[in-house]
């Protein structure tokens, strides 16, 4: 479902796949949406005055050229002189992947020599995959985290597993180690 949340991974979708290659032909593109339907039934939630079509295709222009820059930024896509643009590695993988935007952007600030455990924690600061912790899991957690490779740094006996992000760490891991755990819950998280 296209909204105007997550207007950047939709585009790229379509960039990746040769559909839309440049402005004009996002914002035609968008026209066939119920995004446009959307704004056109309640300009004021989406911050129009009115309901021009010039009002909207400006608004839709801008909102495109914003995620466009955003795609070219982490250069997931090339733009041309002409105005044109063109997909690269990272906008297939992306879209092949279902990789949201923010994750992809992390992906690609990593360095090229990165370690494993740079890639871990760059991973379990991904939102997509955090879960809250519930209380039944952390003995479990705990347990599991004394038997992965890669720690947390600071004194090991006073680290416990509390946050979304360290239960996301401790389950890369143990999905890698194929460490089997007792709950079926982060069985399921894994």
């Amino acid at each position: 479902l296209l909204e105007s949340n997550n207007l950047t991974e939709c585009l790229n979708n379509e960039i990746s796949q040769g559909v839309i290659t440049c402005a004009e032909e996002a914002v035609d593109w968008i026209k066939h949406s119920l995004l446009f339907h959307r704004i056109q039934s309640n300009p004021l939630y989406y911050g129009l005055s009115g309901r021009g079509n010039d009002n909207i295709h400006s608004f839709l222009l801008a909102k495109c050229a914003d995620s466009i820059t955003e795609l070219s930024k982490i250069r997931a896509i090339l733009e041309q002189d002409d105005g044109t643009f063109s997909p690269d590695a990272a906008s297939h993988i992306m879209s092949r992947n279902f990789i949201d935007f923010e994750t992809m952007k992390s992906i690609v600030k990593l360095p090229h020599d990165c370690g494993p455990l740079q890639l871990l924690h760059m991973l379990s600061r991904c939102e997509k995959i955090q879960t809250p912790v519930r209380r039944a899991e952390k003995k479990e957690l705990n347990e599991a985290y004394k038997l992965v490779k890669y720690k947390f740094e600071g004194p090991q006996s006073k680290i416990r597993i509390q946050t979304p992000e360290q239960k996301a760490f401790v389950l890369l891991q143990s999905s890698i180690g194929k460490h089997h755990f007792r709950d079926a819950s982060l069985r399921r998280e894994m």
